[in-house]
């Protein structure tokens, strides 16, 4: 049913061929995470192999984003660092090792009925409270 809607979307909705490639990183991304949950419910894969599926899933995000890799320091550190640092490859690095992380967290709780659900919906719901508070802000 997902890759139904996406291909739907990409049908119907008009893209920039940056959008499209940033679109197609992303489903490439949650495809193979999507696969290693189905490989690992059927194989019962290790816990070393578990963290090499979601660093290769995770090098179509990192190759398609295109964006800034700076970040904002904190005011305490302002005088000393400046207004913003610019993270460069150290950026790309702690992207990768969050999907990592990411995937793992959610599939650690797998194992416990229900538990990784409960979670998606916490994280779900802290996310929207996120982004209802960053557009109230600007």
């Amino acid at each position: 049913m997902f890759l139904l809607v996406t291909i739907q979307q990409q049908v119907t909705l008009t893209f920039t061929q940056d959008r499209l490639i940033e679109y197609n990183a992303g489903l490439l991304a949650i495809c193979m995470v999507v696969m290693l949950g189905f490989v690992d419910d059927v194989v019962d894969l290790k816990w070393r192999h578990k963290i090499i599926v979601p660093t290769v899933a995770s090098f179509p995000l990192l190759v398609a984003y295109k964006g800034i890799t700076s970040v904002i320091v904190p005011k305490l550190l302002r005088s000393v660092l400046g207004g913003y640092v610019n993270l460069g490859i150290i950026y790309y690095l702690y992207m990768g090792n969050i999907a990592i992380f990411c995937t793992n967290a959610i599939n650690i709780y797998a194992g416990i009925n229900g538990i990784e659900v409960g979670q998606t919906i916490i994280v779900g719901c802290f996310i929207i409270i996120h982004n209802i508070i960053e557009i109230n802000m600007n």
